[in-house]
């Protein structure tokens, strides 16, 4: 099964989605950018969505870290 990471502050959103998505993917979730970096290095999600505001490291960032190390 492919793998999702879902980065939201938001707590009702990501149970949401999760809801939603959950018979079709793994589904893994986290809350901060700082968490959504390590599990995109740990799990190697196949897709994630995220926040562009998320706390400690924003999305915008954590997307730049994400294809200059090789992840995408």
């Amino acid at each position: 099964m492919r793998k999702l990471l879902i980065a939201d502050f938001n707590e009702d959103y990501r149970i949401a989605l999760t809801a939603v998505l959950k018979d079709s993917y793994h589904v893994l979730s986290c809350r901060t950018g700082t968490e959504a970096w390590v599990l995109l290095n740990q799990e190697h999600p196949d897709i994630f969505i995220l926040d562009l505001m998320l706390p400690e490291l924003d999305g915008l960032t954590l997307l730049e870290r994400a294809y200059a190390s090789g992840v995408h």
